[in-house]
């Protein structure tokens, strides 16, 4: 995931999070400003500096011998802000090399046509542990929803099924 700052990760996608990390994937989240990664951690997510994991030599290398993303969630705050970024998504969009999703209503225009709104259903444990994240956060955890809406890649070859077309 690549998100603006932690606390913009577990509001918009908290539970998707939890539920992936649940199912046996390992998730990340990578960020572009600093902040408490505690309520990423009960989540059950890891936490780096979106710049650093950018410029790492191991994380290149990584990339290059390692197991490539097959889900990739997105701040449009941060496609706004980083060219490149929005570039290598709009090209992962284009190729079909990634899931990718965004949150927020917000969408930089490359991406209008090029996705569609989606929904995913907390688990219940994904509902109880993203309150404990907006309680460790100083978030209202009673503004925890059952349902995280994403805009999904619209041509994506293989969608997910845990996630549903928003009716």
């Amino acid at each position: 995931m690549l998100a603006a700052n932690p606390l913009e990760a577990i509001e918009y996608a908290g539970g998707w999070l939890f539920d992936q990390s649940m199912a046996g994937w390992d998730v990340s989240v990578h960020v572009a400003e600093d902040g408490d990664t505690r309520p990423l951690e009960i989540l059950g997510a890891s936490f780096f500096d979106l710049r650093s994991s950018l410029v790492c030599p191991d994380y290149l290398e990584q990339r290059k011998v390692g197991p490539w993303p097959q889900a990739v969630v997105v701040s449009p705050r941060v496609l706004v802000s980083d060219e490149q970024l929005r570039t290598a998504t709009m090209a992962s969009i284009d190729q079909r090399l990634v899931d990718v999703k965004l949150w927020g209503d917000e969408m930089p225009a490359e991406f209008d046509g090029r996705c569609q709104p989606i929904s995913h259903r907390l688990s219940v444990a994904a509902r109880a542990f993203k309150r404990q994240a907006f309680a460790a956060a100083d978030i209202d955890p009673n503004r925890v929803n059952n349902v995280e809406d994403f805009r999904a890649a619209s041509n994506h070859a293989a969608p997910r099924t845990d996630l549903v077309p928003a009716s």
